[in-house]
């Protein structure tokens, strides 16, 4: 280390001066990371070497990751490290809402890899927004949606077994669920309704979006129907909320009166 990277670490990490030592090193960081010496989408430093540059143990450098990661500003991967996070990406939601054509329009490279697929039968609740009868068979298909190697949301979709039987087959036959509605009849079809909401990251949101307990995420309950409004999709997608933000559009353009 040179000489005047000691000189700013002696600087930065005053001991007795009333500011913790781990919030110290976040706003050290905080500043690299705003001075672009770290790019979005870099991997930070390991937290032995950002031990070693601070003079600390890991456990006070892991407490300033996590103080970064609740502001937003980097994104912790378990298994992988801690990334700078790159700019928030829109994700529009609206009558045709579909993941990899949203994002394809903004030149992202988006992918959608099912993580498990199997059928069962309806919860009550479940049932009553497909408008089936309770206990009937339904497939739960869970998501995982990612762009350029990022997940950004986690889906737990719910369709009618007995309108598509197959399903997870044909989706990848055809190569996404879109495509593979048409085998069924159904050439086209639009989100009824979405109820947006936030929570903190659960476990699950954990696992699959490699969060931290103390981020939010935006959690989307949604209803798809055909255009006789019948129910082909129920389900709840959630968010990363420091790497998406909704946008909200309004499909129906106002009309003249008189």
């Amino acid at each position: 280390m040179a000489i005047g990277d000691q000189n700013e670490r002696q600087e930065l990490l005053e001991r007795g001066g009333g500011i913790a030592v781990w919030r110290q090193i976040e706003e050290a960081l905080a500043k690299d990371i705003k001075d672009k010496r770290f790019a979005g989408g870099e991997r930070l430093p390991s937290e032995t070497e950002l031990a070693e540059r601070f003079d600390v143990n890991r456990h006070t450098v892991r407490r300033a990751m996590l103080g970064l990661a609740a502001t937003g500003l980097v994104r912790v991967e378990q298994g992988r490290g801690t990334f700078v996070q790159s700019g928030v990406i829109d994700y529009a939601i609206g009558k045709r809402t579909r993941f990899t054509e949203n994002l394809n329009q903004q030149d992202q490279t988006a992918v959608g890899i099912t993580l498990r697929a199997h059928s069962l039968k309806a919860e009550p609740d479940i049932a009553a927004h497909l408008e089936l009868p309770r206990g009937a068979l339904v497939y739960q298909m869970e998501v995982l949606n990612k762009v350029d190697d990022v997940a950004l949301a986690y889906a737990v979709n719910y369709y009618p077994a007995a309108r598509f039987p197959d399903l997870p087959v044909m989706i990848e036959r055809a190569g996404g669920f879109t495509a593979a509605m048409k085998n069924y009849g159904v050439e086209d079809y639009y989100r009824k309704w979405s109820r947006i909401g936030g929570e903190l990251a659960d476990s699950v949101a954990v696992r699959h979006l490699s969060m931290n307990k103390q981020q939010a995420i935006l959690r989307v309950e949604n209803l798809d129907v055909d255009f006789e409004g019948v129910p082909i999709k129920y389900g709840t997608t959630y968010f990363a909320a420091d790497r998406v933000q909704l946008l909200v559009e309004n499909d129906d353009a106002p009309t003249k009166s008189g």
